[in-house]
């Protein structure tokens, strides 16, 4: 093409452009600055458009992508003045559908709406959606009554010769009628419950696939409803789905395929200079020196050699580097020969390496009864666990395959807008949830920069990221201003308006009719001896803290100083928590193998939901999780070793019964570290005491919740209260499934046992205890909205007492910065609700200085 006609290319759409600006921007003022500061954006936008359709004098056709993009700058031009508030539009939904008959429990208007929704969702092309209500109005109902309903909106169907769409046979992966559930641990039971209650009795078969004793199953095309948890899929999905890893013969370490020729290129004999090979000059070197050491030590030892030429000496060192040498080119040849043998296996196969990994992975999919099937419909319970894109769990759950997903989570937008992007691409949203080339058509939903493009020959750095590059990245760079305003309107308006319905309780108050909540803060001050201990604790944590501060090395030592905190939260609760921890009787000599368990090597106390590194130290798995996902690659503190694990060893250690103790204790409970003759009680619990006292004067039959975040705790105020003759039952992550079910049976349906103790990490989700009326939250978290969503367990649908929150705090200690940090970080953590250990990555250097200021 000649430079005239790109010129007069360029001049034509600069002018059509301009049509459309005024046409735009007609009746709008000058002093709409934001709006005008839009158009110039999209001119700019165009113009670069422009640009790539005619580069190097050739014009190549507008790719699907740059329509989109298009699109999207005429979706903003209209619509960006009309900016409103998605949560109020969703409240004013107006149209209802009746539930099913095989629905024996009455819904709520505004659940009808959903019914009416998500039904018109499933049409759509989108085929599901998120649910995102507040926590405790009934979204496990709603998701139930859309089965049931479909259910019985599919056999009219059939019923009438017409072929639902989600029945097709003509998938890859063969079509089953059940619905896939997947949820937290805790939540499974009460999944179970819900359904029963909801349906018609006998009308549906339930399969909890969960357990050992799911590697039996083999009908499971059967079930109507079939429940599983987040890490059952995740060890499917990484014993069964992944590609095994290679092991490197020259550094050991091993890699997935599409890594694994990228570090051949650094390691080994034939790659570039690198720390193994410098290694193994210093290992020559050394050698050469030692043999001059050993010739003359005995040269001067022998009166007999003193005449003795170093010639010898040259020669055992060249000696030794011929046979390095020689071994190199054994190896290298032997590298070679493999990879030549790997390349004559891909020629049996037609050249195709695509095709040769697909029959691979189709084999195992086989032994993955999850992933071997095609769900008539997949829903996520508590969706935030798949928050991060490059976890294992999200890599499991995106590899199942479904007609329609859903997606239920009280805050799908966590703390980034980035964490939304898991569930963009399990529900599949084009284009936002696909990778794209910026040469070609291709499109893919998973792609890796280091890789090459399975859909096309260009070049990784010729791909991007839909989501990064219109969403994520303009929100992060430019916040709620410039292109971060227009991705904020674009996620809002045209992608959360389309997939997403939200109510509150104080929308819906008039439906809910839930009693009043009382939140309730209570100080108390340390007794002279706790507080002594305390001081001189924080002091010393203080110093050490200050010694990382004045060598800028803070974030280094991210583990050490979570160490400190937790120890000096540990301490405000009852000093019996650092005294007779596992780490203080592991340094002072006195423990006993038998009798102890490690702690968590993040959170210091009882692990739950264990996993085992390299090194041996043992961790709760979302604490190892998030903290590595924080802080990336790092060194365990005590051995200083890179911590790396196989979470598919101890996927199943959950499910074990701990020992019991003749005094009904787990045989690690701290309580068989102390003397239980001389126990002391602490300023903490002599105040939940007197709490739960008044509980019981103002109402005999009241119920109430504890958490804490240390599990040591919780038992000795189990400890405490059973002495003073309250009835307890507690719950925390060790506990497998039919256990935790236990201690919910026990607490609902036993009018003697009053209070439920219970772990945040394990207890702060998913439960439904409306038989309590008041909550006590013993330690703060550094994210209050963890503490509001362990609030409404009993603050929801189903509750008529009023419901009182009791939140205890220790005046003076770390615990009332702890409070003035939930003040500062109440804007950025609104709406969180990932577990008490996701913190871990949240904490900035400028926060943990603010800890330790006095």
């Amino acid at each position: 093409m000649s430079s005239d006609s790109k010129h007069n290319a360029t001049s034509s759409n600069e002018e059509d452009f301009n049509m459309v600006k005024e046409e735009q921007t007609n009746g709008v003022t000058d002093q709409d600055s934001e709006y005008l500061a839009l158009m110039e954006r999209i001119r700019e936008r165009k113009f670069d458009r422009a640009k790539r359709l005619i580069r190097n004098q050739v014009v190549r056709p507008t790719l699907m992508w740059e329509k989109w993009e298009e699109e999207n700058d005429k979706w903003l031009a209209e619509h960006y003045p009309n900016d409103f508030d998605l949560d109020n539009q969703n409240e004013l939904l107006c149209e209802t559908a009746e539930p099913p008959s095989s629905m024996i429990v009455p819904l709520f208007r505004y659940q009808k709406e959903w019914l009416f929704w998500s039904l018109k969702q499933e049409e759509s092309s989108t085929k599901g959606g998120i649910l995102a209500d507040e926590m405790g109005m009934g979204k496990t109902i709603q998701a139930i009554a859309l089965v049931l309903a479909k259910r019985e909106l599919g056999k009219a169907i059939s019923e009438s010769g017409l072929l639902s769409s989600s029945l097709s046979t003509t998938q890859e992966l063969p079509a089953v009628k059940g619905t896939l559930i997947i949820c937290p641990v805790v939540a499974a039971i009460q999944w179970v419950n819900e359904i029963n209650r909801c349906a018609a009795e006998g009308s549906n078969k339930i399969l909890v696939y969960h357990g050992n004793k799911r590697k039996h199953i083999h009908n499971i095309e059967e079930y109507d409803f079939v429940i599983t948890t987040y890490s059952t899929v995740e060890a499917e999905y990484r014993k069964n789905v992944m590609p095994p890893k290679q092991k490197c013969q020259w550094c050991g370490k091993s890699y997935f395929e599409e890594k694994f020729s990228i570090h051949q290129k650094k390691c080994g004999p034939d790659s570039v200079k690198n720390s193994n090979q410098s290694k193994k000059k210093r290992k020559k070197l050394n050698l050469g020196v030692e043999l001059l050491k050993q010739e003359t030590d005995s040269m001067e030892s022998a009166t007999n050699m003193q005449k003795t030429d170093s010639t010898e000496l040259e020669a055992n060192v060249q000696k030794a580097d011929s046979i390095e040498s020689e071994t190199d080119m054994q190896k290298a040849g032997h590298r070679k020969s493999m990879k030549r043998s790997s390349m004559t296996e891909e020629g049996k196969n037609d050249g195709s390496i695509n095709n040769s990994a697909s029959v691979s992975q189709d084999l195992s999919r086989k032994k993955s009864i999850l992933h071997t099937v095609k769900w008539d419909r997949i829903i996520l319970d508590e969706a935030h666990y798949v928050k991060g894109r490059r976890c294992n769990t999200t890599k499991a759950i995106l590899a199942l395959e479904s007609s329609y997903k859903w997606a239920l989570s009280g805050t799908p937008i966590q703390n980034l807008v980035g964490e939304l992007y898991s569930l963009v691409r399990f529900l599949q949203i084009v284009p936002y949830s696909f990778y794209f080339c910026k040469d070609c058509d291709c499109r893919t939903p998973d792609y890796s920069s280091t890789a090459e493009c399975p859909q096309c020959p260009h070049k990784s750095v010729r791909h991007f990221c839909w989501w990064n590059r219109y969403i994520a990245t303009p929100i992060k760079r430019e916040g709620n201003s410039g292109s971060g305003r227009d991705a904020m309107v674009l996620l809002k308006h045209k992608i959360l308006k389309s997939i997403l319905l939200r109510r509150s309780k104080k929308g819906r108050a008039a439906d809910l009719a839930l009693p009043m909540k009382i939140v309730t803060l209570r100080k108390d001050s340390l007794d002279i001896k706790e507080e002594d201990y305390y001081m001189s604790l924080y002091n010393k944590s203080q110093a050490q803290f200050n010694i990382y501060v004045q060598a800028g090395t803070v974030m280094n030592n991210y583990a050490h100083i979570f160490e400190l905190l937790i120890r000096l939260r540990q301490a405000v609760l009852h000093p019996y928590l650092v005294v007779y921890s596992s780490t203080a009787l592991a340094k002072n000599g006195s423990m006993d193998s038998g009798n102890i368990e490690q702690p968590c090597g993040l959170c210091q106390d009882t692990v739950e939901d264990p996993v085992i590194t390299s090194c041996n130290h043992a961790f709760c798995k979302t604490c190892l999780i998030d903290f590595a996902a924080s802080v990336g690659q790092v060194s365990y503190p005590l051995c200083s070793e890179l911590l790396t694990v196989d979470l598919r060893a101890n996927n199943d250690k959950a499910d074990q019964n701990s020992k019991p103790t003749l005094k009904r204790f787990r045989s690690s409970s701290i309580l068989n570290r102390i003397q239980l003759d001389d126990f002391q009680s602490s300023t903490k619990i002599d105040a939940l005491r007197e709490e739960i006292r008044f509980m019981i004067e103002r109402d005999g039959s009241a119920k109430g919740i504890v958490f804490s975040q240390f599990t040591t705790f919780l038992d000795l105020i189990h400890y405490s209260l059973q002495k003073s003759g309250i009835n307890c039952v507690q719950l925390v992550g060790s506990m497998s499934i039919a256990a935790r079910a236990a201690a919910v049976t026990r607490f609902t349906a036993d009018p003697d046992c009053s209070i439920f103790l219970m772990s945040l990490k394990a207890g702060s989700v998913a439960l439904n205890l409306t038989v309590a009326s008041h909550v006590f939250i013993m330690d703060p978290w550094w994210n209050s909205a963890v503490e509001r969503q362990a609030q409404d367990r009993i603050h929801r649908i189903g509750q008529y007492k009023p419901v009182r929150i009791m939140r205890f705090a220790i005046e003076n200690t770390i615990e009332e910065k702890i409070l003035k940090l939930q003040e500062k970080k109440e804007l950025v953590f609104e709406g969180t609700i990932g577990g008490s250990s996701e913190a871990f990555g949240k904490l900035t250097e400028e926060d943990l200085k603010f800890l330790f200021v006095t």
